[in-house]
């Protein structure tokens, strides 16, 4: 389906000043998105205490603005998983890493819930674009990291099991949205982190067998 929806902000910041002001603009959509508020670029830019013209002068719309806050977070996200990724002289092994990625980011869902809600606004047009850029962008994280020969990967296409692997962590991410309550505990969340370990478990081999 095509949108019509202009979704580009109308100005790049350029100058310290315009970027805190776009900063600023996203912060606010995402305080309102986690307090379950009304998000209009009026709300917007009474939780940031702009006036409303400033919104317009880098978001077209609410659209826009949601889709470069998820975009902001899912970079962030993606980052705090690089470094995990980016382990290569570690001598843990995939199993321990697959552990500390999932740790990490649960730790960043609890604090940006707000991520939970675009990762679901399926309504919104551009989220979709940004969520296969994010699963490519730890597909290939993760098929460099076994083409350097780490991981013990053997007996498969790097680049099909890297993207199903992304696919699964996705999975994960929706089954913790998808719960109320403690989402560390809930059983779909178990049972899709189990998916994905078993998943791995066929092609990547234990450091402690890897020698």
């Amino acid at each position: 389906m095509t949108y019509s929806v202009k979704l580009t902000p109308r100005v790049a910041p350029v100058q310290a000043r315009a970027r805190q002001r776009v900063a600023d603009i996203l912060d606010a959509a995402q305080v309102l998105l986690e307090t379950d508020a009304k998000v209009t670029t009026s709300t917007i830019a009474a939780q940031a205490q702009i006036p409303v013209g400033s919104i317009y002068r880098y978001f077209p719309n609410v659209h826009s603005v949601y889709r470069n806050l998820f975009e902001k977070l899912s970079v962030c996200l993606r980052e705090q998983i690089a470094i995990v990724i980016s382990k290569t002289d570690s001598e843990e092994s995939w199993d321990v890493l697959l552990q500390e990625i999932l740790n990490n980011s649960i730790v960043f869902f609890q604090h940006n819930p707000a991520y939970g809600k675009l990762l679901f606004g399926n309504a919104t047009p551009g989220l979709d674009t940004v969520k296969r850029e994010t699963v490519s962008l730890l597909s290939t994280q993760l098929a460099e990291r076994w083409r350097a020969g780490h991981d013990g990967f053997h007996d498969g296409d790097v680049d099909d099991v890297s993207r199903m692997a992304s696919r699964l962590f996705t999975f994960v991410e929706q089954c913790y949205f998808e719960q109320n309550g403690d989402h560390r505990d809930a059983v779909s969340v178990v049972e899709a982190v189990k998916a994905l370990q078993a998943y791995l478990s066929i092609y990547l081999t234990p450091a402690s067998q890897g020698s």
